[in-house]
Formats: C-alpha cells, structure tokens, sequence
C-alpha cells in the first residue's frame, strides 16, 4: 500500500510538500516581507499653522485683555472724579476701543479659520469678566442715582458706559459660535428689579425735604434701559445670529490666503 498520502494534511490548508511555496517538508519558504512605507520622521520645526495658531492665541488674549482692563480703569475714574477732560477721555476711549478691536478681529480669524480650541476657553472667560463688571457698573450708577448728586452730563456719561459695556460683551457674544445669552441676562433683570424697587422706596416711603423729586426721571430711564436691555437678552431673538452668519461669510471670502495650508 502506498502511505505517501498519509504525510499530507486532512484538514485545510491542505498542504502537502512540494507545493507551491513550500519546502520539502511541508514548512512555508521564506518569503520576503512586504515593504512598508517608512513613516515620516517629525520635523523638529513647528508648523507655520501651529505657529500662526499660537501667535493669534498671544494677540487676541493681551489685546482683549489690556482693552478690558483700560475700559474699566476709564468707568472708575468716570464714576469718581466725572468727565474732567473731555477730549483726554475721548482719547482714552478711541485708544481702548482700537485695542479692542484688534483683539476682536484676531480673535475672529484665529476661530474662524485656525480653529484655535483654546481661544474659544479664553473668549468665554473674557464674556463673564464683562459681565461682572457691567453688574458692578449697574450698581454703582444706581449708588449714584439714589444719592441724587449727579448732573445731565454725569448722567449721559454713565449711560455711555454702561452701553460700551454692553458693545464690548455683545462682541465676544458675536465671537463664539452657538453662544447663548440667555445666562447674561439674569444678573442685569435683577439688579434692575431691585433698582425698581429702590426707586419705589425712595419717592414713595423716603420723607419729604429728604428726596429731590425731579431726579426720578434720570432713575427711570435708567431702570427702563437696563430692563429692556435684560428682556432683549432673555428673549434670545436671534437678531446677533444672523448677524453673526453675514460676518462669517464675508470673512471666508476675505481671509483664505491667509491661511497656511495644513
């Protein structure tokens, strides 16, 4: 009988030797492994993305910052010592608005088109300082109110302030995709109830010859303004968001050749 079969495998593969590929006794040849693509080393250098990424994160955050902390160095000394000098005011405004500016428009570009992850974090920090700080503002014109020892001028200064606040939160609300205002809106509603609440305490309960009734106006004003400017926010309109949509698009179109390639 012939046993040269009973060498072979039963079971798949069925390899028997001399095949194919296989040694005399049945074991796999050595094949060559394939080649595979070695991998790229690192460059020791960074990217000129990661770099410009980087760089954007450094400019909007000072800029941002420094404007922040010169507008509320400006609201203090309006609130202590009044206008004083008009024109060096002015000045001192046009010089934190610029720098609010270019924080702003860096900002903008390193989110948009970066896609800086880190900026977004600095951004939302920046909107919850703006809105301490118009709740602070809100209070000590308000402390100012009830005093009664301001004039027309005074007034509208403190208004102004006020609304530059409101500018300089709406633009980081503008910075950040899918942000919601709703939150801000709370602080301001209540202070403003409260400011109503003073104001009905102070003209109705407050005896005569203690209060000047003439300055309730400058009060009401005020309360209306900040309670309309609460309601705005908590509504939640959507008016900023379109807004926000028509300033991407013109950015897209404008901003591409800026943008190293990955």
């Amino acid at each position: 009988m012939d046993n040269s079969n009973q060498n072979n495998s039963k079971t798949p593969p069925f390899v028997y030797p001399g095949a194919p590929g296989q040694s005399a006794t049945g074991k796999s040849a050595s094949r060559p492994s394939p080649t595979r693509p070695l991998s790229k080393k690192n460059s020791p250098h960074p990217s000129e993305r990661g770099m410009l990424s980087v760089t954007i994160l450094l400019i909007s955050s000072i800029s941002l910052g420094i404007a922040l902390t010169s507008g509320a160095w400006i609201g203090i000394g309006v609130l202590q010592s009044g206008l004083g000098n008009q024109s060096g005011l002015f000045a001192r405004i046009a010089a934190a608005g610029l720098a609010y500016l270019v924080g702003w428009i860096v900002s903008f570009f390193g989110m948009r088109k970066l896609g800086n992850l880190i900026l977004p974090l600095v951004i939302k920090m920046y909107a919850w300082l703006i809105l301490g700080g118009l709740a602070a503002l809100q209070i000590a014109i308000i402390s100012k109110l009830f005093k009664q020892v301001y004039t027309l001028d005074r007034f509208v200064a403190y208004v102004i302030m006020f609304g530059a606040g409101l500018v300089a939160l709406i633009g980081i609300h503008l910075l950040i995709e899918k942000h919601n205002l709703v939150p801000f809106s709370f602080p301001i509603l209540i202070i403003s109830l409260a400011h109503l609440y003073l104001i009905v305490f102070h003209y109705v309960f407050v005896p005569d010859g203690k209060v000047e009734y003439e300055f309730i106006w400058g009060d009401i004003a005020f309360f209306l303004i900040t309670a309309t400017v609460g309601v705005l926010m908590l509504a939640h309109l959507g008016i900023l968001s379109a807004f926000r949509n028509r300033i991407d698009n013109k950015f897209s179109e404008n901003t591409n050749h800026f943008v190293p390639p990955r």
